[in-house]
């Protein structure tokens, strides 16, 4: 029986050791294989005379063997090199082999290589020396006629490769696969919708976007797969919504102002009209029937924080609970200074509850949460351990949100269930990483979204540069000199054997002692425990350090208006997210403020990075850029585990084909609810199949 979900150890060639290999790929189906789409496409079909082919260029040429030869060049390295000739000039076929390499590369290409052979070369084209050189990345001896080998000249599917499997085997593989199995793969898809977006079978689409004869059948059969994917995922997010919205709370918010009112006064400054206009949309979701699903965009230095603050003392001034959860523990340390600060005199029982804690510390906490004698829990993932259960949470928090998945958002709202309270909870999620509004919208399609738009006043614009460190120390002296602090970031916190970077401990002990010596520094990092970590944190907002020598433990969460430098080594070491994060932590007065990057960036993405960070502190352009130059599945990083298993749309690009869908999703699901239909079975499978845990969907939906 033809079942597209048989291990791939079962396919001609394969075989159980090679299917280990496989599964670091995350292929283990055959169905994983016909979907591990090429992550480019290589065009093989025009053969090129050797005196047309230039340096720097790929190329495929077609000529005569005239000479082998090997040369070993140094102990370690070696090379392989024929001269091929065509009836326009001669060129140099190189290959090589670092004698390390257990593999001997060069034992096929003495056997293939024979001379008078004639042979089919790929590969880039260099001059050295005045003479044609091309590196051999693929090749085939021929035999008969060149107009037998149209299977060489063709467009060639390029695939993400790991150890032990090469590009011609895993070429092999996947066409194998598509000869016996693509016919079989489920069409999702009814005829009618096919016709009205215009798009291809699925079978056409699974072999053409390996093998498209032209560039036109591939770019049709990526169309139609994005179509389906997308498709999916609407339909997944559209559930989940209606679900939300389908539910009712069964309790309602009163403005009493015992709490907010003195908090607000007790501020020190007045909320932007952002800040204003957002405060106004949550108070107005947590007051109707249905729960909350918000998610809060704003750039570093917005102030969500105190927005959240606001629809926390709403909710406990009603007499409920709150849960508020961060991705780390030094992030959720940070938020419980910062909050107890801002409520310090309001008798607020608040709790922090982290894998530090300790046992009886912890156990103690529990305890309270569900007696009710705690109003506000600040954590980590420790908050959505099975023994921890709340005696009436109404509201939920969640900070860097993407750096939490769907499964972990329903497990926490599951916490709101209990013998005393079976309301669904109002959910406030938010993140400092700014993410484009048009991504938002697709990735967060479940929920609804407020942006702060909006600095508060007297933030000045922070001067980007990157210097050499002599300059970027003799202008850090200048501003301590001048009444100021500065940050200097580091991203070790002890030396690596591996990496040659600086760090805290051993780069900060030199500082101290010679460059630093007439100033105050301080030393802060991760390793340090919570309470020693906020004494520092502390003794450098009250002015007792001039400089903080720290990790990128300061990336959120520390509010030092009269710090005016922030230098950061190893800059080409950090994302754009990252870079922004960190010099957030400047500029937070009306001081002028300047951020000094350090590096060699070698890449041209690094070079790239520099060179965006250093032009711009919108916070929102850089996420794009950001988007741009490494995807979203790098952008939200490997502790993602939400929706965004997408193996070939991009939501950055594929604006038309999200819309499509979205509006396809939402025909399907007025025409047919549950997607009970006949013609509709493929599709509720697919459904089920990737959604059903990550949105806690019944498998009959």
């Amino acid at each position: 029986m033809i079942n597209l979900d048989n291990p791939i150890k079962y396919l001609k060639g394969v075989g159980p050791k090679k299917s280990l290999l496989f599964n670091k790929l995350n292929i283990f189906t055959i169905r994983d294989l016909l979907t591990y789409y090429p992550k480019e496409w290589i065009d093989r079909r025009e053969i090129k005379k050797i005196a047309e082919v230039r340096d720097g260029e790929y190329a495929v040429i077609f000529g005569k063997i005239e000479l082998i030869d090997v040369i070993i060049l140094n102990q370690k390295l070696s090379v392989f090199k024929s001269a091929i000739t065509d009836q326009t000039g001669v060129i140099y076929a190189i290959q090589y082999k670092k004698h390390s390499y257990s593999y001997d590369v060069f034992k096929k290409l003495k056997t293939d290589f024979k001379l008078k052979n004639k042979v089919l070369i790929y590969g880039k084209v260099t001059t050295d020396f005045g003479l044609k050189q091309i590196t051999i990345e693929d090749y085939k001896i021929i035999e008969d006629d060149i107009q037998e080998n149209e299977e060489f000249t063709q467009i060639i599917p390029v695939y993400q490769l790991t150890e032990g499997i090469n590009m011609k085997f895993i070429r092999n593989v996947v066409k194998q696969a598509i000869d016996e199995y693509a016919k079989y793969y489920p069409e999702i898809l009814t005829d009618s919708i096919r016709k009205k977006y215009n798009l291809i079978p699925i079978y056409d689409a699974i072999r053409n976007i390996h093998f498209p004869n032209d560039f036109i059948q591939k770019d049709l059969a990526k169309r139609r797969l994005s179509f389906d994917e997308l498709l999916v995922l609407e339909i997944a997010m559209l559930i989940s919504k209606r679900q939300i919205n389908e539910k009712k709370k069964n309790r309602t918010y009163e403005i009493k102002k015992n709490l907010l009112l003195p908090f607000k006064e007790n501020l020190g400054f007045t909320f932007t009209k952002a800040q204003k206009r957002v405060i106004n949309e949550i108070f107005s979701d947590l007051k109707k029937p249905t729960p909350m699903n918000r998610l809060l965009l704003g750039d570093v230095g917005s102030g969500k924080t105190v927005v959240a603050l606001s629809a926390i003392l709403l909710a406990i001034e009603n007499g409920f609970q709150v849960a508020f959860m961060a991705p780390t523990e030094i992030l959720a340390e940070q938020h419980y200074y910062t909050i107890n600060n801002f409520v310090d005199k309001l008798n607020i029982r608040i709790e922090l509850l982290t894998g530090a804690i300790s046992t009886n510390k912890k156990k103690d906490i529990v305890n309270r949460i569900l007696s009710g004698e705690i109003d506000l829990v600040i954590g980590t993932h420790a908050l959505i351990e099975e023994n921890i259960k709340f005696r009436n949470l109404a509201l939920i928090v969640i900070d860097e949100q993407h750096k939490f998945g769907v499964i972990q958002r329903q497990k926490l709202r599951n916490k709101a269930f209990s013998q005393l309270n079976s309301s669904v909870p109002d959910m406030l999620i938010m993140t400092a990483t700014p993410i484009p509004r048009t991504f938002a919208l697709t990735l967060y399609y479940d929920l609804d979204i407020s942006i702060i738009d909006e600095l508060p006043p007297g933030r000045s614009v922070v001067h980007t540069e990157h210097v050499d460190e002599n300059t970027a120390y003799e202008f850090t002296k200048k501003e301590i000199n001048a009444g100021h602090q500065a940050f200097i970031v580091f991203p070790l916190i002890d030396d690596s054997d591996i990496l040659e970077l600086r760090s805290v401990l051993k780069e900060g002990k030199r500082l101290i002692e010679n460059v630093f010596k007439n100033y105050r520094v301080g030393i802060l990092h991760g390793r340090m425990r919570g309470k020693q970590k906020e004494k520092i944190m502390i003794d450098f907002r009250d002015k007792k350090y001039d400089i903080l020598i720290t990790t990128t433990v300061i990336e959120v969460g520390i509010d030092i208006p009269n710090a005016t430098v922030m230098v950061i080594h190893h800059a080409d070491r950090f994302g754009l997210a990252t870079l922004h994060q960190l010099r957030g932590r400047i500029g937070r007065s009306n001081y002028q403020s300047t951020c000094f990057i350090l590096g060699s960036p070698k890449t041209e993405e690094a070079k790239k990075r520099f060179e965006i960070f250093t032009s711009t502190t919108d916070g929102f352009k850089i996420a794009e850029s950001d988007l741009e130059l490494r995807g979203p599945g790098e952008f939200f990083g490997t502790a993602q585990h939400g929706l965004l298993k997408l193996k070939i749309s991009n939501i950055l690009t594929d604006i038309e084909i999200i819309e499509l869908a979205r509006k396809c999703a939402s025909e399907l699901l007025e025409k047919d609810k549950f997607l009970k239909l006949p013609e509709h079975y493929n599709l509720r499978k697919e459904l089920l199949n990737l959604y059903s845990e990550k949105l806690d969907l019944p498998r009959t939906l």
